[in-house]
């Protein structure tokens, strides 16, 4: 006959080493990941684009290291790649918030990481600014519609969100200025959308109250003066710094939860639960310091202007986290609930003895300790999207970027040569993660 109290402790050291190999195994992707990502801020595109390539390969990651790689091509010289990669991803993200029960059974029986991803909603936005960018860089065609999608895909998330809160999030909650800012920028493009592009520009300024730039943007539509005769415009946008990126935590709160739930169901049931030992993990978002202040620009070798902010991501992405922590932390102790209730019910239906009680007691914490907080999210996001509108007169000029803080340079220049169109746009993109450029500086058109 088998010894109860054997098979108790047979049971405790399987279910341990079954949790050290899932821990060893998730701890080996997440390390790729955050190697991947390192490897572009050290300007290694190649090294990057083959380990993320890797970690797209596994389903649970694969749309977040998409969008990495997105990041990777753009600045690789590679913007309608970039653009192809991020439609992709948006469709795939627009399908999986269409949830099914089963996928929420799964994830309340594990954890969040079962779900597909669908992206937080600063996320969301700025994929819709990424794709406005991308198209830029190339022919421009699907720009403007990127932005109208955006404001639109905005509006029906901030309405879902408000169907059950208390407090209601303001009209203009958690949209990237960029986004109403660009479509001003193609509207005025047009030469004849002034109001348009007016409406835009004073969405942006709700935005953006101290932004200078914005109100000479708003003058310059009631005239209905694109640029003067013989002149047109280039817009240096530069992102800079690294983005918001989550990082685990526990909630003290939530444990105090669970000590009371533990409590109520031994207090009017027959049998124990499982104790609490795991702590309460879920995400944080949080973002590294900007590297320097502003973008300095010099056209033919002339210091001419310095670029203003025009998203601040970081920002962004934690007030929309801050917004919607009520809802996940209630996910997260429901979870528990839910486990803690099937081993209660499994104790019930088999009628336990003190040993069996205890291996169940052992699996409900195994069970418990195997969640991890769902850290995905995407990486190589900037932490500030800036900008900087010169009207030029029309021919090839040198333009030179670095960075500056409090009015002097603090990293290498970065040149390029543009083609500046009589009344027409051209747009310089760059990205400083650091103090120094990471891939190409991108000219539309080129």
């Amino acid at each position: 006959m088998i010894n109860g109290r054997a098979v108790g402790k047979l049971f405790v050291v399987w279910a341990a080493s079954a949790l050290l190999v899932l821990a060893g195994g998730c701890t080996a992707h997440q390390q790729l990941w955050t190697n991947s990502r390192h490897e572009f801020f050290r300007n290694d595109l190649a090294a990057a684009r083959t380990g993320l390539t890797e970690v797209s390969e596994k389903k649970s990651s694969k749309s977040v290291a998409e969008l990495d790689l997105a990041i990777v091509e753009l600045f690789d010289g590679q913007p309608q790649a970039a653009e192809k990669r991020l439609r992709a991803v948006r469709d795939e993200w627009q399908n999986v918030q269409k949830k099914t029960l089963a996928e929420e059974t799964h994830a309340y029986l594990s954890d969040d990481q079962a779900k597909a991803y669908s992206g937080e909603l600063y996320e969301q936005m700025t994929l819709g600014v990424m794709l406005t960018l991308c198209s830029l860089m190339t022919d421009g065609v699907d720009a403007e519609s990127y932005t109208l999608q955006t404001i639109q895909q905005h509006h029906d998330v901030l309405a879902k969100w408000n169907t059950d809160r208390e407090e209601q999030l303001q009209p203009n909650f958690g949209i990237p200025a960029a986004v109403p800012y660009l479509r001003g920028v193609l509207r005025e493009a047009t030469l004849h959308d002034q109001d348009d592009a007016m409406q835009m520009y004073q969405l942006t300024q709700a935005l953006l109250p101290e932004n200078p730039q914005i109100v000479e943007d708003i003058q310059r539509t009631q005239v209905a003066n694109h640029s003067r005769p013989g002149y047109g415009v280039v817009y240096v946008l530069a992102c800079v710094g690294r983005g918001p990126h989550k990082v685990e935590a526990t909630e003290p709160v939530t444990q105090a939860v669970m000590l009371q739930t533990e409590q109520i169901l031994s207090i009017f049931g027959k049998y124990s639960v499982p104790p609490t030992l795991a702590p309460i993990k879920f995400p944080v978002v949080t973002c590294a310091p900007a590297p320097f202040e502003v973008v300095g620009v010099q056209v033919n070798g002339q210091p001419t202007a310095t670029t203003h902010s025009l998203t601040d991501f970081a920002k962004l992405a934690q007030e929309t986290y801050e917004a919607n922590k009520t809802r996940m932390l209630a996910r997260t102790v429901a979870r528990r609930i839910v486990k803690k209730g099937a081993i209660y019910a499994a104790k019930s239906s088999l009628k336990t003895n003190d040993m069996a009680s205890l291996a169940l007691d052992a699996v409900g914490v195994v069970w418990e300790a195997t969640e991890s907080a769902d850290l995905r999210c995407w990486g190589l996001l900037p932490r500030e999207l800036q900008v900087v509108r010169i009207e030029l007169p029309v021919g090839k000029h040198q333009i030179s970027l670095e960075p500056v803080t409090n009015g002097y340079p603090v990293g290498l220049p970065s040149s390029c040569f543009v083609d500046v169109g009589n009344a027409r746009n051209t747009y310089v993109l760059g990205f400083w993660p650091e103090r120094d450029r990471v891939g190409q500086l991108l000219v539309s058109g080129q």
